[in-house]
């Protein structure tokens, strides 16, 4: 009876202890930036829900995005979820230094997973032979890729918002600069990394889009954008934004 009592217990012991260690992680474990090779892997919450982007650069000088719909936690399967999945192919047109869009697709139920197994995230996608394994951005090894990679993410301070995306094979600085109180001015950088220097310089602008407020929602009109060339260097604790028409302005990582 003694006996069966103590494997009873150790029993109990065990499954709590498994409990304990297998703890899921939270959504905000996984954000952030992940880099192996040639591919890199961004997640993080928007209105409370996850988001994934992936990117890969090819030899060819092109580059594939994977943009998720949204990223879930799953009881039935370990780590995240993320459906419906649109994929575009794009490459630097050598002549405007603006993207060009080579293909373009959208398929609402591939599903992709995403698992963390130590320090690396185990990403899969059903066009995938198998799982690749990244390494957390702050932790991988310095390169030109990983340098560029670190001006990722929002951005605000004075001068306003900043959002900025990796496209592979350029990098696109969007800035939103409020007017007044209902009126937005918002324009699109697309940046190229001077490793020399270790700056993102201006390569092309877009046109300006004028955003307005309205009581039924939202406005937009377009314009010829009067915008100079600009540059970003990332700072300790932030970065600054240099152009022509505003001068030097300071902006800080902005809060996910």
């Amino acid at each position: 009876m003694r006996r069966t009592m103590n494997r009873v217990l150790a029993l109990a012991l065990l499954v709590v202890c498994f409990a304990f260690g297998a703890r899921a992680e939270a959504l905000e474990d996984y954000c952030g930036t992940w880099v192996m090779g040639n591919a890199a892997v961004e997640i993080w919450t928007e209105d409370g829900e996850g988001q994934c982007r992936a990117v890969f650069v090819n030899d060819d000088g092109e580059a594939e995005i994977w943009q998720y719909g949204g990223c879930w936690q799953d009881e039935s399967a370990p780590g995240l979820q993320c459906m419906s999945v649109t994929r575009t192919r794009e490459r630097l047109d050598p002549l405007f230094d603006s993207l060009e869009e080579l293909s373009w697709s959208l398929n609402d139920l591939a599903t992709a997973s995403l698992e963390l197994s130590g320090d690396r995230l185990l990403f899969t996608d059903e066009t995938m032979d198998a799982p690749i394994a990244l390494t957390r951005l702050s932790d991988a090894p310095a390169s030109e890729r990983t340098r560029a990679l670190a001006y990722l993410g929002k951005w605000s301070g004075e001068a306003g918002e900043l959002w900025v995306e990796d496209h592979g094979v350029c990098y696109q600085f969007t800035v939103t600069v409020p007017v007044d109180e209902v009126t937005r001015h918002r324009w699109t950088y697309t940046c190229l990394y001077d490793a020399e220097s270790g700056t993102m310089e201006t390569a092309s602008i877009s046109p300006l889009r004028i955003i307005t407020l309205e009581e039924d929602g939202t406005s937009e009109a377009e314009e010829n954008n009067d915008a100079k060339m600009a540059t970003f260097v990332l700072v300790d604790g932030g970065m600054i934004w240099s152009a022509p028409d505003i001068g030097e302005a300071v902006l800080e990582r902005a809060a996910e």
